[in-house]
């Protein structure tokens, strides 16, 4: 059996999530899942070619086909494979459908002011530090909503902007992948905190009716921040002052009604 044989006959569930979002609570709260495997970022890391697939996003659909599906179907375990990177829905959906598979999308929301805010406290800038550059959709790529006047805004406008053109892309794959045979899991971050949310997860990841949990883990998983801020920056910044959120936020906006 070749390795899209063998995923074929997996359940695959890939995430559309914006990253600081919960992601890896999601991805304990799947460990707790009975036949389920759940990886955060697993190998090999889709970080380190994201910046080469979004210069040539062809190059996504031969990295998948050569490299990353052949080594997630060499370590398949249990029935159902679930990965809750965000770098996903930044080149990889497409090819991935291209290339004949049909996983399901657990798309995973958190507020862009949030969002933007813890970017912007540990560093995590687009276009503008090292590390937002590795793993963050920016201005200057290619399909992601345009800012011509990028340069000019202030560090937390480009976390705030990345943000929301996550958010535009869940709208956008939420509408677009069923009719392509892809199911589709919309949930909060607030809502994931909330243990009567993990049974319907349950059912989405395994599509079975009633599958076993874990629920003595899971009560200990949603015990304590699954991923603190702490060791991801050598120091914390604070994004700017309340009052001056909502007009910055404001000229970000105004870009995606354009």
């Amino acid at each position: 059996m070749d390795a899209f044989e063998k995923l074929r006959a997996h359940r695959l569930i890939f995430t559309i999530t914006p990253g600081r979002s919960g992601s890896k609570l999601l991805t304990a709260l799947g460990q707790c899942i009975s036949g389920v495997q759940a990886v955060h970022e697993g190998p090999p890391r889709m970080n380190y070619v994201l910046r080469g697939i979004c210069d040539h996003p062809p190059a996504a659909r031969w990295w998948l086909e050569s490299e990353m599906f052949p080594a997630i179907a060499s370590h398949l375990e249990g029935t159902a494979f679930f990965e809750t990177s965000h770098l996903f829905c930044k080149g990889f959906v497409e090819p991935t459908l291209d290339l004949g598979l049909r996983p399901s999308f657990v798309i995973l929301t958190r507020p862009a002011r949030e969002v933007a805010s813890s970017l912007f406290s540990i560093g995590c800038v687009p276009e503008r530090t090292g590390i937002g550059r590795l793993v963050l959709l920016g201005p200057t790529d290619p399909n992601v909503q345009t800012a011509r006047d990028w340069q000019d805004w202030s560090d937390y406008q480009l976390c705030y902007w990345y943000a929301k053109e996550i958010e535009r892309r869940q709208t956008a794959y939420e509408h677009w992948l069923p009719s392509q045979g892809c199911e589709v899991f919309r949930v909060q971050l607030t809502e994931l905190q909330e243990p009567s949310t993990l049974p319907r997860l349950a059912r989405f990841i395994t599509g079975q009716s009633d599958p076993l949990i874990d629920t003595v883990g899971a009560a200990a998983v949603l015990s304590r921040n699954q991923n603190p801020k702490i060791g991801l920056a050598s120091e914390i910044t604070l994004p700017p002052p309340v009052a001056e959120l909502a007009s910055q936020e404001a000229e970000v906006d105004q870009v995606f009604t354009e």
